[in-house]
């Protein structure tokens, strides 16, 4: 797939490596730790798909204690106010826009908490 955000729009890669140890970070706010979650596990159609409690897991705090269900909601709730991520994003499957994120080379087209009739599929 090829990346273009449109004429003249700017763009440069990031490591979903880097996003995948902002997102464990502890220092960050859980909101943008939960956008940088997104970015790590994003596939080619921006979807990052999570099993139950695993985002919880990834948000776990420094001391070892993992955020309660309502946190990590409240977080995603957040995240969708700043609009770090879309706003059909849940707790199982967090969402980039296609203004805002695209991504060439290996990864999913599917989504199975979406479904795979999402403008990005039918795009890519």
């Amino acid at each position: 797939m090829r990346i273009d955000f449109g004429p003249g729009i700017e763009w440069g890669g990031l490591s979903q490596a880097q996003c995948e140890r902002m997102a464990r970070d502890d220092g960050h706010l859980l909101a943008y730790r939960v956008y940088f979650a997104a970015l790590w596990k994003a596939n080619r159609i921006g979807h990052a798909e999570f099993r139950m409690g695993e985002l919880a897991k990834i948000l776990v705090r420094e001391d070892g204690v993992i955020p309660s269900r309502q946190s990590v909601t409240n977080a995603v709730k957040r995240s969708k106010v700043l609009n770090l991520i879309g706003q059909d994003s849940t707790v199982r499957c967090l969402t980039l826009p296609r203004h805002h994120f695209q991504k060439g080379g290996r990864g999913g087209r599917t989504c199975s908490v979406h479904g795979d009739a999402t403008p990005w599929a039918q795009a890519a």
